[in-house]
């Protein structure tokens, strides 16, 4: 029978971290604290005071400052994209300061932007296909991810190669009910797995996690790449795999969404910073070694995965890997008919309700191709 323990591993170790200028973070009203859930919001830096979902306008026909709304810190190179908007001034170039406001979690992280604290927030298909079963406006504006990137890392002792091999394991997951579990639970059923066979265990997304399998308290953990590639630069012993690898999983892509209002009421902004991160994606796709890339990152970042070259230039590709392919060249551009298919797996699976008219939830309108 499948349990979900709620007991996290060992806490992970605080990394430095550089404040730029540029990370923007004002103190929200009470409303917006508790649609976001209480205490989920924080800040990864400081500067000027702005309003939430982008100014009004500024010095030099500036269209103001635009706050992203990331459900992770900005410590992992999952972000990478994000990151380079800012500090190798692509937000600039296109007249918005982009600021960055976490909150804990997808879930919050959407409710957080819905409410009114950011212009944009980023989630998977079933997180956003969720929000709007529960009767929220989330319109998909852009595709960052269009693949799979998260990874299982296991000691070499006990392998996992397939699916089946995780039939009573227990697996560790950064977060109870997020896009982790969804994954992993698609993972498992589209190879024909019962999910429920498999015990899942929150931890912590970084190699702190290995003492648990060593500990046994698990047998796997599913990180982000550089994590992986972090934990496998620091241990002989261990190995991971792609977590996509191991079954198809359609629906296992990322976006960046916002909301009708924002859409009718900012589009100028929203405009903007999809082509910042149109020129921070091409930027990276260009710099072949990825030399410039983490010229540019490290002017305003630190932390582990990103100070450690080998690591960060591995995690890189997969983040090139996973923003363009032969089949779809251009940044962030949406295909509708790979969108429709996500929509169709989510609705087979019983993730979510049939849908009228899926292909209203995305639109390609703001971008520039």
């Amino acid at each position: 029978m499948n349990r979900m323990n709620s007991t996290a591993g060992p806490e992970p170790a605080l990394l430095h971290r550089d404040l730029s200028r540029r990370t923007l973070f004002r103190g929200l009203g009470v409303g917006l604290l508790a649609a976001a859930g209480a205490g989920a919001l924080s800040s990864c830096g400081t500067g000027s005071q702005a309003g939430g979902a982008g100014g009004a306008g500024g010095e030099g026909g500036s269209l103001g400052e635009v706050t992203y709304i990331s459900f992770l810190p900005f410590e992992t190179l999952s972000f990478a994209a994000e990151m380079l908007a800012m500090s190798a001034g692509h937000d600039a170039a296109h007249g918005i300061e982009l600021g960055v406001e976490v909150a804990r979690g997808t879930s919050p992280s959407l409710q957080a932007m819905i409410a009114g604290a950011g212009l944009v927030a980023r989630c998977n298909t079933v997180d956003l296909a969720a929000a709007r079963g529960q009767g929220q406006d989330v319109v998909n504006i852009g595709t960052i991810a269009r693949g799979p990137a998260q990874r299982i890392n296991f000691s070499r002792d006990r392998p996992i190669t397939s699916a089946q091999d995780m039939v009573g394991m227990t697996i560790g997951i950064p977060s109870e009910g997020g896009s982790t579990e969804n994954n992993l639970r698609l993972t498992l059923e589209n190879a024909g797995v019962d999910s429920e066979q498999v015990n899942l265990q929150v931890v912590t997304d970084n190699p702190a996690s290995w003492e648990m399998i060593q500990r046994g308290q698990i047998d796997g953990y599913i990180s982000s790449p550089d994590q992986s590639f972090l934990l496998l630069d620091m241990q002989d012993s261990a190995d991971a795999i792609v977590l996509g690898d191991l079954s198809p999983v359609i629906s296992d892509r990322q976006y960046f969404v916002t909301t009708q209002q924002h859409l009718e009421e900012k589009p100028d902004q929203l405009r903007a910073f999809l082509a910042s991160l149109q020129d921070a994606v091409t930027f990276m796709v260009d710099d072949a070694d990825r030399t410039k890339t983490l010229e540019a990152l490290r002017q305003e970042n630190s932390f582990a995965s990103l100070d450690n070259d080998s690591v960060a230039r591995s995690a890189l590709d997969v983040q090139v890997q996973n923003f363009v392919n032969d089949e779809e060249p251009d940044p962030l551009v949406t295909d509708e008919e790979i969108w429709l298919a996500s929509i169709e797996e989510l609705v087979e699976t019983g993730r979510i309700e049939p849908v009228d008219a899926p292909e209203s939830w995305m639109s390609n309108d703001l971008l520039g191709t």
